[in-house]
């Protein structure tokens, strides 16, 4: 038994173009989500596949700053988020565009952006600061002037922001060979999962994060979120009317209200697009919402009401 053992991934363009072709055939009832969400997890991909993880400047953490993770404190709060201002317009122009289609109900707005960002009327290198430092004053002062709210203007930063955040916790994995993490939060940028992973024998479970995609062992019987342990409050249930119902899972935790979607893939042989994977589970996804559960992170298909 490989106690180190991990999820095989499949995070290509090609690969993850191809899992959402093969997820609209199995479930024709999802062919609308696929083709509106599909396009934004490609192009995300599209933009890390052109950054490396060889480029990202690697710290050399003193012991104390340990001491503060190992109490919780995530890496990026710690050292702080790469600089991509160089990289941000082009991103903008990939990934906007069809953040712009998939929500049609702000598309102007977010088309105002990218447009502003296109013309350099908002400046990369302040954008990539006051979302990094969460600079309420110059983010408002950019969303006025991009003639959006600060909310959707914050939104369409994060979108932008998340495939550096995905390279630069590639990058720092290796760090964290020595340092355990026993929380249900990410270690690198510290937000929590919105999907997990069983595999091995004992079907360890592997949290993915709902931002930048880092991946960690967490106690299969616990919380993430509120880290409760009493099996009385968890319950975990199927679709029924899936075709691989056996396989995709939804564990709700009824001491904070929340839910995390599982997929079982022990018998899977292929790499696995995670976020793919979560999106095949929307109607546990509905299901569980029904119930009166929150997700412990939002997908960008799940913020469509």
């Amino acid at each position: 038994m490989n106690q180190n053992e991990r999820i095989c991934h499949e995070k290509t363009p090609k690969g993850i173009q191809t899992a959402l072709d093969t997820l609209a055939m199995r479930k024709p009832a999802l062919s609308s989500v696929v083709l509106a969400f599909g396009p934004v997890l490609v192009a995300k991909a599209e933009v890390t596949a052109r950054l490396s993880e060889n480029e990202v400047n690697k710290p050399d953490l003193p012991e104390l700053d340990w001491i503060r993770f190992s109490k919780g404190v995530p890496l990026f709060a710690i050292t702080g988020l790469m600089d991509f201002h160089q990289e941000f317009k082009q991103a903008a122009h990939m990934i906007l565009p069809p953040m712009a289609e998939a929500f049609p109900g702000i598309q102007s707005d977010i088309e105002a952006i990218e447009s502003n960002i296109a013309d350099n009327s908002l400046d990369a290198e302040m954008c990539v600061q006051a979302f990094a430092e969460n600079n309420t004053r110059i983010i408002n002062a950019f969303a006025a002037r991009a003639g959006t709210g600060p909310d959707i203007f914050r939104f369409a930063l994060a979108q932008i922001a998340e495939p550096f955040k995905q390279i630069q916790a590639r990058a720092f994995s290796p760090l964290m060979k020595d340092h355990p993490w026993p929380h249900g939060h990410c270690p690198m940028c510290g937000s929590f999962p919105a999907v997990a992973g069983l595999i091995g024998e004992e079907g360890r479970r592997w949290l993915q994060c709902s931002v930048c995609a880092h991946e960690w062992r967490f106690r299969r019987h616990t919380c993430p979120r509120c880290e409760n342990t009493d099996q009385n409050l968890i319950e975990n249930f199927f679709d029924q009317n899936s075709p691989v119902n056996d396989e995709e899972q939804v564990s709700v935790c009824k001491l904070c209200d929340t839910y995390l979607l599982t997929i079982d893939l022990r018998r899977h042989i292929d790499p696995v697009n995670m976020d793919v994977a979560a999106m095949s589970m929307i109607d546990l996804d509905i299901q569980a919402r029904e119930k009166g559960y929150s997700p412990q992170a939002e997908m960008l298909w799940n913020l469509m009401k």
